[in-house]
């Protein structure tokens, strides 16, 4: 009898031990949360409702409009502040909502769906958002309604592919908002300066792989404010925006650059133009006559005094021989380019003796990209900056570097 109590109270102690256990799975796994609806609507058509014009404005959406898209902000490292981006296979769109804590709730790669019918779509400074126009602007959706208008579905996921960015000549409207990546880029103030200035917003040129360029934007609220920009060339990924008339790259966190390190090299060539490079270091001019001139020890310019276009070469004396290092590259410090992005370029010829250049080869190339061996191996290896512009224009630069690695 004994026994039998025994064995009897054993299952009831296992058997509250079982229900335990499956309350406890119960409360550590959240329900997947999910959307009684379906989108009616794609972003690209959401985006094509308001016309951006002179002036910020907004447009009116029609009532039961609903927009599906996947979440590729972040504000975790506080860069991406007060609202969130989702995108679809068409396009994506800015989310304005008056919540500076969105990360624990809205993580990178969930769906959402969107109800859009009360509120309106508008830009702020040519960049299209989603939220109330109030007074005159865009404004985010209060914390305490966002449950009102956006709604999670399902799991975390992958983030969509991000569209690959090598030239800024390649951005059109449709990829406002959208994840892209810029491959084989490189910062200009790489390994010299910080993403920020201290305490103000600040704007850093990436420029990419035909050296045009568009801009960084970072917050001074990010948690990598201070950290310095790293050099050497790779890929960035980001949200591209728009302000007015420029494109800025906003990324979530730091872990969106990857940017390789240079390998220790040597300066081979320096210029520094603390002197006219026209008159004392070899340096001369090729084609249209330009303004050139120079602050001592600041920058060597050319600016078009001209109602035309010109079209005006300043080309470097011959190095002689770098057979002796490898991955030889053009390294220039501080370009200062007003003009469009790509009026100027850097060539290479080993085919310039003086007198010969409008027969001469000229071949572009890109800035800290490694140039042909054969061409740097030969003793009349000579760079050029190109420049085509409208009247007015002008670029300059403070230092020339030729860098290698000896091949020893």
């Amino acid at each position: 009898m004994r026994t039998v109590n025994i064995l009897k109270s054993l299952s009831v102690i296992l058997l509250l031990a079982l229900v335990a256990t499956a309350c406890k799975r119960e409360l550590d796994e959240a329900p997947v949360l999910t959307f009684d609806g379906k989108a009616n609507m794609t972003i690209a058509e959401l985006c094509d409702l308001h016309t951006v014009g002179a002036s910020d404005a907004y447009s009116e959406i029609p009532d039961g409009t609903v927009i599906t898209g996947v979440i590729t902000s972040s504000d975790q490292a506080g860069n991406c502040y007060k609202y969130l981006t989702i995108q679809d296979e068409t396009g994506a769109i800015m989310i304005k909502i008056d919540d500076s804590a969105l990360y624990p709730k809205y993580r990178i790669g969930q769906r959402v769906y969107v109800k859009c019918g009360d509120l309106q779509i508008g830009d702020y400074h040519k960049n299209k958002q989603l939220g109330f126009w109030v007074d005159g602007a865009m404004t985010g959706i209060a914390t305490s309604q966002e449950d009102l208008y956006i709604f999670r579905d399902g799991v975390c996921g992958d983030e969509p592919e991000p569209v690959v960015i090598t030239s800024a000549q390649q951005i059109d409207e449709s990829m406002y908002n959208c994840l892209v990546k810029i491959e084989g880029c490189h910062f200009r103030d790489g390994g010299a300066l910080n993403y920020c200035d201290a305490g103000t917003n600040t704007s850093r040129d990436i420029v990419l792989q035909d050296e045009t360029t568009i801009v960084l934007r970072t917050s001074s609220y990010a948690d990598f404010a201070n950290t310095l920009l790293p050099e050497g060339t790779g890929d960035i990924v980001g949200i591209l925006t728009i302000y007015n008339t420029t494109m800025q790259l906003i990324i979530r966190s730091v872990e969106d650059v990857h940017i390789t390190p240079p390998v220790n090299a040597e300066i081979l060539y320096s210029v520094d133009f603390t002197t006219d490079p026209l008159t004392t270091q070899g340096w001369t001019v090729q084609g249209d006559e330009g303004w050139f001139y120079y602050a001592t020890g600041q920058a060597f310019a050319i600016q078009n005094p001209s109602t035309d276009d010109i079209d005006s070469w300043v080309v470097s004396p011959a190095f002689g021989n770098f057979a002796g290092y490898d991955n030889v590259y053009v390294d220039i410090e501080d370009v200062k380019n007003q003009s469009a992005p790509n009026s100027m370029t850097i060539c290479y010829s080993t085919a310039f003796t003086g007198g010969n250049f409008d027969v001469a080869q000229w071949t572009p190339c890109n800035e800290l990209a490694a140039l042909p061996a054969e061409v740097t191996a030969n003793p009349n290896f000579r760079i050029a900056f190109h420049y085509h512009d409208a009247n007015g224009a002008n670029w300059r630069i403070s230092d020339v570097k030729l860098m290698g690695i000896s091949a020893r």
